[in-house]
Parts: C-alpha cells; structure tokens; sequence
C-alpha cells in the first residue's frame, strides 16, 4: 500500500526540520552573534534546503540507480557500525589488519 499524501507531507516536512535544525546549528556558530547575519543565514538555509530537496527527489525519482547506490553505502556503514560495536563489546574478534576498517 501506497502512503497517502498527508503521511508523506509529514515525511517531507520532518526531514526538512531535521536538515534545518542542523542548518540553524552551523549558522548561529557561523554569524557569531551578529543577529542580522543568523536571521539572513536562516532564511537563506531554509529556502535553498527546499528548492534541493525537491530537485533532488525528483532527480532520484527518473534515476533510480542513485537511489539503490546511495542504499548500498548506508548498508556498508551499518554492517561497519554493527561489527565495530561487537568487537568494542569483546563478542566478536577480528584480524588486526582489519581493524582499520571498523
């Protein structure tokens, strides 16, 4: 089943106030006090974070490949975070020379 329209607007929105959140994080560091530059920064964030968000999904909707690349490397970091998190705990033991991956 399909989401309905509502269920990815929220998905939508969510990420973006994720992706700002962060954005309003480097800005206020950024204009170090000056409140003309962390409002003109905000602002500036949010309208480029939508426009590139939405030309991205629509570039990843004709090019799909992109989209199951981009699945590979998460899949790759999880497995690197899964093994490094079991030879932290001393439940799994690897190679030294492999180590450096993990």
């Amino acid at each position: 089943k399909e989401p309905s329209y509502i269920q990815s607007v929220y998905k939508v929105l969510f990420a973006d106030i994720t992706i700002s959140f962060d954005n309003v994080i480097g800005v206020v560091g950024a204009a170090k006090g000056y409140f003309g530059f962390m409002i003109f920064g905000l602002v500036l964030s949010v309208i480029l974070t939508g426009a590139l968000a939405t030309y991205l999904a629509n570039y990843i909707q004709k090019n799909i490949w992109i989209a199951y690349v981009g699945l590979g490397f998460i899949l790759i970091v999880a497995i690197q975070l899964i093994i490094a998190g079991l030879v932290d705990l001393e439940i799994l033991n690897i190679n030294e020379q492999f180590k450096k991956y993990f």
